[in-house]
């Protein structure tokens, strides 16, 4: 599918997108990146007219093929490639009639698609192998252990986002969110440390790839996305009491200790009294408008980390679930 002219009628660079064009390359920064895009074959007359249409963004697909001495699908793929490093934005007038408060997205697309995504997947794995009594100890351990480098990650991954903000609201939110989760990891350290696993391993080990896919992916949307990263809070700050109740249940059943199941009830039951679930939502109620084109690309990126974290949890029982697993992970 031609992703190009699926996403924008009038392909236009976004604001900070510096191009040079030279005879067969296009050197182009953004922000702190950079890439070259080989060109062979074309004059540079026509690639920095090609790139003078994309900055005033006054031209629809049809126009730039007509426009331009450059090959259909060359001209496609180009598209393409910019808009996959998020290069491009929508250079015509939006349509009001899609156009949402932050507020009513939340509760009108955003909370529905994440219900209907949660629906079609259905219970995790992990939650499943605990309510039939067939989950190991060392997947509840693994558990943790992909936990913590959620929570470690968690200050770092937040304060990107601040940078962006004008807004003294949101701004107030997000730094209150960092101060809050700031040294939580400590309690997944003593939890980790009363299973046998050191604060020299935690630092040391790889985690699973999707929990690596999970964190990533909320640290490209604190810098290059601000909305999907909102949006994304509700998935990791909101408690689940059932899952909660029965991990306890279980570990007590395993005869794991105290030290480990308490710090990890203890860091929901604070997240819970810090109001963390209603981040998203607060964050949200802050946004004045919400393009139909940005509600398409918030969802995609929810979507895609709902389905990452259910994958994570398969991930989890299949990986710590076997007898071989190395629990330590430092390679």
């Amino acid at each position: 599918m031609d992703l190009s002219t699926q996403l924008f009628e009038k392909p236009r660079f976004r604001p900070g997108v510096a191009v040079k064009a030279d005879a067969g390359r296009i050197e182009i920064e953004y922000r702190d990146q950079g890439c070259d895009i080989e060109m062979s074959g074309y004059a540079r007359e026509d690639v920095e007219s090609l790139m003078d249409s994309l900055r005033r963004g006054d031209a629809d697909m049809a126009t730039l093929r007509q426009r331009h001495a450059i090959d259909a699908e060359e001209l496609d793929g180009i598209l393409l490639e910019f808009d996959r490093l998020g290069l491009l934005t929508e250079g015509s007038p939006m349509a009001s009639h899609g156009q949402l408060t932050g507020e009513a997205f939340h509760f009108k697309r955003l909370m529905p698609t994440i219900r209907s995504v949660h629906a079609r997947l259905g219970d995790s794995p992990l939650y499943g192998r605990m309510l039939s009594g067939q989950v190991t100890r060392n997947e509840l351990i693994g558990f943790a252990l992909e936990y913590y480098h959620l929570v470690h990650m968690a200050p770092g991954l937040i304060s990107p986002s601040i940078s962006h903000i004008g807004n003294a609201r949101i701004r107030s939110e997000l730094i209150k969110l960092f101060v809050e989760e700031h040294n939580h990891d400590k309690m997944m350290i003593r939890s980790l440390a009363a299973v046998g696993i050191s604060e020299d391993v935690l630092q040391k080990r790889v985690p699973l790839p999707t929990t690596f896919s999970a964190y990533a992916s909320l640290g490209v949307y604190a810098r290059q996305h601000i909305l999907s990263f909102f949006s994304a809070l509700f998935l990791f700050e909101s408690p689940s009491h059932d899952f909660n109740a029965v991990f306890l249940d279980t570990c007590r059943r395993l005869g794991l200790p105290e030290g480990f199941y308490k710090p990890i009830i203890r860091h929901s039951d604070i997240n819970e009294e810090g109001n963390h679930d209603a981040a998203t939502q607060i964050l949200l109620s802050q946004v004045p408008v919400i393009s139909e084109q940005e509600q398409t690309t918030i969802l995609i990126h929810i979507t895609a980390l709902v389905e990452m974290l259910h994958k994570q949890d398969a991930q989890i029982v299949e990986y710590y679930g076997r007898e071989d697993c190395d629990l330590m992970r430092v390679y």
